[in-house]
């Protein structure tokens, strides 16, 4: 008897059990080849690249969209691998690595002392959609402050924006369009630094 209402329990515990599938994670992908920059002022110059600023909502794995002109909302079954203030930082590390414009670049935890620090201010990083849902780009805005560390004095500062419109009305087509956006952000930011460093 004991075993049979043992039996009943757990067959109406897992009858009334529901499976909740894993939300599906996603990571910038930005595929930009570098090209060969010209920039002799800084070749010798060490670089640090603060953490970048942002809202909170870039500060969680929460993917949001917006909607229209106001509204704003979290998809439900998608989110960053990587925060997405977090992910930028450690992509324009990379990017900057690669690109040689320094003599070595360096993380913000870093305690070596640098000729100069790299502030990145993330001003909108979303995918947007229209109120009928029928069309969707992804944007992307940042703005970069160039600093001498020694004196504390802005060398150069720039807005750079990236809009793309996607072709999947998803998360999918979101992230796609984000990464092309950044793959654009970073082209036009490294232009910039190499004019700067002359």
């Amino acid at each position: 008897m004991k075993f049979f209402l043992i039996s009943i329990a757990i067959v109406l515990f897992v009858g009334c059990s529901k499976i909740v599938p894993p939300k599906v994670e996603y990571r910038l992908n930005p595929s930009l080849e570098i090209k060969n920059l010209s920039s002799l002022g800084c070749k010798e110059k060490s670089l640090k690249v603060a953490q970048a600023f942002s809202s909170n909502t870039l500060m969680s794995r929460d993917m949001s969209y917006g909607l229209g002109d106001s509204k704003q909302y979290i998809y439900s079954k998608s989110q960053w691998s990587l925060t997405p203030n977090r992910a930028i930082t450690a992509k324009f590390l990379a990017e900057l690595k690669k690109s040689k414009l320094f003599k070595s670049v360096q993380i913000s935890k870093s305690r070596s002392s640098n000729d100069y620090i790299l502030e990145i201010n993330i001003i909108d990083f979303m995918q947007y959609f229209d109120e009928t849902s029928s069309s969707s780009y992804s944007q992307f805005v940042v703005s970069l402050t160039f600093i001498d560390t020694k004196t504390n004095r802005v060398f150069a500062t720039e807005t750079f924006k990236s809009k793309v419109n996607v072709a999947s009305l998803d998360a999918d087509g979101g992230v796609d369009g984000l990464s092309k956006a950044f793959d654009d952000v970073l082209s036009q930011s490294d232009i910039w630094l190499s004019k700067v460093c002359k």
